[in-house]
């Protein structure tokens, strides 16, 4: 259990920021790609 904390812990000290930062932008374009693909709520209910 030890070395799996260290393992991690040497893992997560590798990641710097402009990692972080692609990860953010590549989740925001996938997200917006899924919500301009997303289809149109064509119901009534509520307008």
């Amino acid at each position: 259990m030890k070395s799996l904390f260290n393992f991690l812990a040497v893992s997560v000290s590798k990641i710097n920021r402009q990692q972080i930062q692609l990860l953010l932008v590549v989740v925001s374009l996938a997200m917006l790609v899924l919500g301009v693909g997303a289809p149109d709520d064509g119901s009534s209910v509520g307008r």
